[in-house]
């Protein structure tokens, strides 16, 4: 479902223009993409213990759990925020320049998803603490 918005929003995007429309559809196509791992480890998961494994694959949730933190952190965090607040001070220059209201407007869509990128690393970071504070 998340690729299929992805698909409209980009879409959308090249119609409109909107550079800050344009990232936020690459942002849910590698959100789509963490859906991979967690598919992986479901399906290990289910496998019986072995000989190799004597406690089964239990820990491929786990595994695929900071996978997800990790490109997270890569793709919605540090990167995500500093390439949404470029477009945002670019738009909103040139978009008082110009006089464009809608061109100001697109670069703050573009600032409020710096903020949203900061968030996520936030809110995965504390996720990450309490998963290893609770033992696992």
């Amino acid at each position: 479902m998340l690729t299929l918005t992805a698909g409209v929003q980009a879409a959308v995007a090249t119609m409109s223009g909107s550079v800050a429309l344009l990232g936020d559809s690459l942002h849910d196509v590698a959100d789509a993409l963490t859906a991979l791992p967690l598919g992986v480890a479901f399906v290990l998961a289910r496998r019986p213990p072995s000989a190799r494994c004597t406690y089964g694959y239990g820990c491929a949730e786990d595994l695929a759990g900071i996978a997800v933190v990790l490109a997270i952190v890569a793709s919605a965090g540090l990167v995500g925020c500093a390439g949404n607040e470029l477009v945002a001070r670019y738009g909103i220059r040139v978009g008082r320049r110009i006089g464009s209201a809608a061109l100001v407007a697109d670069g703050l869509h573009a600032r409020s998803g710096s903020y949203t990128s900061l968030d996520l690393v936030a809110g995965s970071l504390r996720s990450v603490h309490r998963l290893t504070a609770a033992g696992g």
